[in-house]
């Protein structure tokens, strides 16, 4: 049985140092501080959403109960970590 290939996704540049900024996990402060692509909170946190909803970021909270929960408006309560398909692309396009 043959595998399917994944649908390559295209991200902006600044996603794409996001991704690569949460290879180990990231706290929300620390992003803004090591992005260079942007220094704008708001832009960034876009940016993380928007790897979270492909499925390319995950939140990694160590004080919550369920630590994949994240609150979209407390981004800096957070912190971001790679997931394996994110690793995948990183592979693929860096």
């Amino acid at each position: 049985m043959e595998r399917k290939k994944r649908q390559q996704i295209e991200l902006p540049e600044l996603e794409a140092e996001v991704l690569q900024l949460c290879l180990f996990p990231e706290d929300f402060e620390a992003l803004i501080d090591d992005c260079s692509t942007e220094k704008k909170e708001s832009i960034i946190a876009d940016a993380v959403k928007n790897l979270i909803h492909h499925k390319l970021l995950i939140a990694v909270n160590k004080e919550v109960s369920l630590s994949w929960v994240y609150d979209g408006d407390k981004m800096r309560e957070s912190s971001f970590k790679a997931t394996a398909k994110g690793i995948e692309w990183m592979e693929a396009n860096v």
